[in-house]
């Protein structure tokens, strides 16, 4: 009786030993595979969410470059109003703009004189020209030579005051203007 017992045990033991095995070797070796490909698919979703992000960000951008010639004819009219100086600020360039400008609406221009540009407080970037202009001529034409100053010529003017003055047939108007660059350089477009 004694060694059926002792089979028993031998017995038992083996299940036991086996069984604990199994469950070892689960918890030691297949249950970190899980984990690790549980990790792989998660990883793998992610990865697929931000490819489609992606794409619709490139499909964007190529609708977008459809219209880089709209965007660099936008690129070069702005830098027209706002030019870049650091030198001469852009003041003898805008001068013959103004002289043509006169020419165009047959008044004579004038009596020019600029100040030192200052830094504007809320824009950092962009400083101000204080500019006084002298037009001579017939109260329509300086009136479209005017009009054409604010409206149609490319660069950023602001009129901050205006006098006017007859002798004989002629008027006269001077201006006090403030024109605007940046010191901030883009890459210079040409349409």
């Amino acid at each position: 009786m004694t060694t059926r017992r002792i089979d028993q045990i031998w017995l038992f033991g083996g299940l036991t030993l086996a069984i604990l095995l199994v469950i070892g070797s689960y918890f030691l070796v297949i249950g970190p595979k899980y984990t690790a490909r549980d990790t792989v698919q998660n990883d793998t979703a992610d990865t697929v969410l931000q490819l489609a992000k992606e794409q619709k960000k490139l499909t964007e951008l190529r609708e977008q470059l459809k219209s880089i010639e709209t965007y660099k004819a936008t690129l070069v009219t702005a830098q027209k109003a706002l030019p870049y100086g650091k030198t001469t600020n852009q003041i003898p360039e805008f001068l013959k703009q103004l002289q043509a400008l006169g020419i165009k609406n047959n008044v004579d221009v004038s009596g020019y004189g600029a100040s030192a540009p200052q830094e504007l407080k809320n824009t950092p970037a962009v400083s101000e020209l204080p500019i006084t202009l002298n037009i001579e001529g017939s109260i329509d034409k300086i009136t479209t030579f005017v009009k054409e100053l604010q409206t149609e010529q490319p660069r950023s003017v602001l009129i901050q005051s205006a006098k006017y003055g007859v002798n004989e047939d002629k008027w006269t108007l001077t201006l006090s203007l403030t024109a605007f660059i940046t010191t901030t350089q883009t890459k210079t477009i040409t349409s």
